[in-house]
C-alpha cells in the first residue's frame, strides 16, 4: 500500500523496517539523523502524511510541547491521525520540570550531568535533578503527562478527537500496568482512503485472488495426478516389495 504515507519519529527497528516495506513510510529522529525537528515550521511537508507515529517523544521535546502538537496536525492529511506512545503518571496531572527552559545546555560535572538554562529574563538557572531515559544526553525527561491534559492539549492543537487505547489484548500480548507507556490515537476525521490508495485496494485484492485462483488450480492438479498414480499397476507391484511412495 504504497500509496498511503506515513511519518515515524523515532520507532524502533522491530517495527520500522516492516512499515517501509508495506507505506510509503520514512522513520525520522528528534536527536539524530535523518533528523525532524517537529517543534519547528515545516510548510513543505503540510497535509501531506495519512498517518505520524510518535513512540515515547512527546515527553523528551523542548516546551512548549503545544508548538509540536499543532505542527504535527499541520502534516497530516484531514483524514490522517497521529498514534503516540507516551507515559502518563497515575496522578493524572501534567508536571513541566523545566517551564522556563530557553538557552539550555547539559554538561557533564563529576559522575552525573547538570543542566544550564539561561531564562527569557536573563536569569540563569543550574538543575542537577534530572532524570534520563535510556542513557545520558538528548533523552532528557522535560515533562511527565497525566492523560486529561494531555487530551486537552491534542484538543487545543486542532484535533477533534482523542482516543486512548486502554483495553488489554491478551491474544496479541497487549497488558497494561501502571508502568506502560499510553498509545493513543489523535485525529481530525475518520481515516479514509483517498483516490489513489483505493484503486490500490482493488489492484492487491485482485492480484491476492488470482494468486488464491493459481493456487487452488495447481492442489486440484496435484490431486487429480495423486489419484492416477494410486491406481497403477507398477505402483501396487511396488508396494508388494515395499518401495515406492504412500499416499494418505
Amino acid at each position: 500500500m504504497k500509496a498511503i504515507r506515513g511519518l515515524g519519529m523515532s520507532d524502533q527497528d522491530c517495527y520500522n523496517g516492516l512499515l517501509a516495506e508495506k507505506f510509503d513510510y520514512t522513520n525520522t529522529f528528534y536527536d539524530r539523523e535523518p533528523r525532524l525537528d517537529f517543534t519547528e515550521s515545516h510548510p513543505e511537508l503540510a497535509g501531506q502524511y495519512d498517518f505520524i507515529l510518535s513512540a515515547d517523544v512527546l515527553e523528551h521535546i523542548a516546551p512548549p510541547v503545544a508548538r509540536a502538537l499543532e505542527e504535527t496536525r499541520r502534516m497530516l492529511k484531514p483524514h490522517g491521525f497521529l498514534g503516540i506512545t507516551v507515559y502518563c503518571n497515575p496522578a493524572d496531572r501534567l508536571r513541566e520540570h523545566f517551564p522556563e527552559l530557553h538557552e539550555f545546555r547539559i554538561v557533564p560535572l563529576g559522575d552525573g550531568s547538570v543542566l544550564i538554562n539561561r531564562r527569557r529574563d536573563g536569569a540563569l538557572e543550574i538543575r542537577d535533578d534530572l532524570v534520563f531515559h535510556c542513557g545520558t544526553g538528548a533523552t532528557l525527561e522535560m515533562r511527565e503527562f497525566g492523560a486529561s491534559s494531555l487530551r486537552a492539549q491534542l484538543l487545543a492543537a486542532g484535533f477533534r478527537a482523542v482516543d486512548f487505547l486502554t483495553e488489554n489484548v491478551p491474544a496479541s500480548g497487549i497488558l497494561f500496568d501502571h508502568d506502560t507507556s499510553q498509545p493513543l490515537i489523535a485525529r481530525n476525521q475518520d481515516f479514509t482512503f483517498d483516490h489513489w490508495a483505493g484503486h490500490q485496494i482493488v489492484d492487491v485484492w485482485q492480484a491476492a485472488e488470482a494468486k488464491a485462483r493459481s493456487e487452488e488450480a495447481r492442489a486440484d492438479v496435484l490431486a487429480e495426478r495423486i489419484r492416477l498414480a494410486s491406481g497403477s499397476r507398477w505402483l501396487r507391484l511396488g508396494r508388494k516389495f515395499g518401495i515406492g511412495p504412500r499416499f494418505v
